[in-house]
């Protein structure tokens, strides 16, 4: 059975956006000039773009044409994804820059978070996670020495700090909240938005034997995640 018409171009417009030749934010052929390149009716490529549309592979402006969207990852909030493996199975390479590694006294939110007394040593780290070289999501954890001792002597470049510490112990228990924040001026610096850009922020705590091993504050630019909860009733 021969492809129908407007399939065809919608795939060909996928080849384009999965290669990079288009890329987020780029024009796509007018549903005129698609017609015409396709040999097929304006209303057989409107039904293409439509459908692309449908997909969050495209937007549309009126008057102006339609773009190719900013490719979202997807958050579950019924497990503790790797964001290594969000990236990839979305079609982007992975790379990573480290801003701090250190010691850090537990103060506040994060004493509190973990149920320990102020002053508590904890282990920190602060990460740009990033996809085609654009930063996808910036990761503040703190982690219990007691449950990964060499924490901070990990690299974390091929290999996310959620793949090595669930390989020490996979969490028995996790919290995941998430709230909508405006970007501060170190968000903003570190993910390359403006300050007051819409963000979602994740707060995720995981427990290994019983009590909390691990906080994380996950931030990330609100066009570039979508939330996702899949359960049965």
């Amino acid at each position: 059975m021969s492809e129908a018409p407007y399939r065809r171009i919608m795939n060909a417009l996928r080849s384009e956006i999965a290669s990079g030749r288009l890329a987020p934010g780029d024009r796509i052929p007018s549903e005129n000039e698609l017609a015409q390149s396709f040999s097929v009716s304006r209303m057989t490529a409107n039904r293409a773009v439509r459908e692309l549309a449908a997909e969050g592979l495209v937007f549309r402006t009126a008057g102006s044409g339609s773009f190719v969207a900013e490719q979202r990852l997807e958050l579950s909030l019924l497990r503790v994804p790797d964001i290594i493996e969000e990236i990839r199975s979305a079609g982007g390479h992975y790379s990573a820059r480290l801003i701090a590694r250190n010691r850090s006294p537990a103060r506040g939110e994060i004493a509190s978070a973990f149920e320990v007394p102020a002053g508590w040593e904890l282990l920190h780290t602060l990460i740009v996670h990033e996809s085609d070289g654009r930063p996808i999501q910036l990761e503040d954890r703190y982690v219990d020495p007691a449950f990964a001792p060499d924490y901070l002597d990990q690299i974390f470049e091929a290999r996310s700090p959620n793949a090595y510490l669930t390989a020490i112990a996979r969490p028995e228990q996790a919290e995941q909240i998430v709230e909508a924040v405006a970007a501060d001026s170190q968000i903003a610096r570190l993910l390359n938005v403006s300050r007051g850009h819409a963000c979602l922020k994740v707060k995720r705590r995981t427990w290994c034997g019983g009590r909390i091993a691990t906080l994380a504050w996950l931030t990330a630019p609100g066009e570039r995640w979508r939330l996702n909860v899949k359960f049965s009733l």
